[in-house]
């Protein structure tokens, strides 16, 4: 049949249907109104009682499909767990024989490699990514297919298996569209051991807006020291994205970077943003010195609840028994937070006394001295 006598035959049948539709209709628009309504009730039940029926035998097919899935693979799994003690219990100049793994086969079997090896270190990790060594390449070349959560998997596997071997694969995926993907990839790449990965996360991680900043910030403070200059320029970045250059900044912090201090103060004295220069604040808090006194006197009065608080908390480890009364200031605050705050700093300065009289007080914020004494003393 060529070409002509299909679109023939096609319009026939097209005819027909509609030739058989206009009848039905023609004729049900001829019955009493009743009765009509009457047919149409009972071609509705006729319907869902079909399309339940269809659910219903689909949902059967679809269980036992799943039984036979099942049963199939636990049958594989009791079939190689054995090979695999044997190769985990064997000497290490002793050679084990390839495992004969059908095609269909490959992938549940990388996955069952997996699951032993997020239970094994050392030697007997090893072993494990030998014996999934054959497969991986295959695995590497579905990372740009399949729903997203089965992408972000399969990178998790190809890093535990075949790192640092298949780096490529992994760092093209940070540039997929997916989120969950991206962020698998990013994961994997932020190694210690590879520290100028640095420069492929940092781009890429703006897309992650979902993503917690804790989750950020310690992903990239787990790179390790050595990224700190690169982390102290992308918070200098007045171009950069705020919540990344936030994510530096807590990074820094995270790692202990003696030389953050100096940088947070310049992005302190700009003023870009309340919730960088809040994290900058942390910075100063944590590592910084008397000398950043000046500037956090001056923050204290911001007009952004954030920075007051933390501007607070700051002075309180580097500033003077002498700062008390700019602490006694702060309790006047119309913020709780930042008269809670002001009290920690009155304890830190050791300005303690001052914190009983303002508790034995009728001072309006008395209960909150009455709280940081009772911190204090553990009661």
């Amino acid at each position: 049949m060529n070409s002509e006598q299909f679109v023939k035959y096609l319009k026939q049948v097209i005819a027909f249907i509609k030739g058989l539709g206009d009848e039905f209709f023609s004729n049900f628009e001829k019955l009493p109104r009743l009765e009509m309504a009457m047919q149409i009730l009972i071609l509705t039940v006729v319907f869902l009682f079909v399309l339940t029926i269809i659910i219903a035998v689909g949902v059967v097919l679809l269980r036992m499909k799943n039984n036979l899935i099942s049963k199939k693979y636990s049958r594989l799994e009791k079939s190689w767990e054995g090979q695999i003690m044997e190769a985990l219990s064997r000497d290490e100049d002793e050679d084990f024989p390839d495992m004969e793994i059908s095609r269909r086969d490959r992938d549940f079997f990388v996955q069952y490699l997996y699951r032993f090896a997020s239970r094994l270190r050392g030697q007997e990790l090893q072993i494990i990514k030998d014996l999934a060594q054959p497969y991986l390449a295959i695995l590497a070349k579905k990372l740009k297919r399949g729903y997203p959560e089965l992408r972000a998997r399969n990178i998790n596997i190809l890093a535990t298996l075949g790192f640092p071997e298949f780096i490529v694969p992994i760092i093209d995926a940070l540039k997929e569209d997916a989120p969950i993907v991206k962020m698998a990839a990013a994961r994997i790449l932020a190694h210690k051991d590879y520290p100028h990965h640095i420069d492929l996360i940092l781009p890429e991680l703006s897309h992650f807006d979902e993503w917690s900043m804790n989750f950020l910030s310690s992903m990239l403070s787990e790179m390790g020291p050595s990224i700190a200059p690169r982390l102290r320029e992308e918070l200098l970045n007045h171009e950069a994205s705020v919540r990344v250059r936030i994510a530096a900044a807590e990074a820094l912090r995270q790692i202990g970077d003696l030389a953050a201090p100096d940088a947070a103060v310049t992005v302190l004295e700009t003023g870009d943003d309340p919730e960088l220069s809040a994290t900058c604040l942390k910075i100063l808090r944590d590592m910084g010195t008397p000398r950043h006194r000046p500037l956090l006197l001056d923050l204290v009065g911001s007009p952004e609840e954030i920075i007051r608080i933390h501007a607070l908390s700051a002075l309180g480890s580097v500033g003077l028994e002498s700062d008390a009364t700019i602490m006694l200031k702060g309790l006047d605050d119309p913020s709780s937070w930042v008269a809670l705050q002001a009290a920690r700093a009155l304890h830190q300065i050791k300005s303690t006394q001052l914190l009983e009289e303002l508790a034995a007080s009728d001072h309006f914020r008395a209960s909150i001295a009455q709280q940081i004494l009772t911190e204090v003393n553990g009661l």
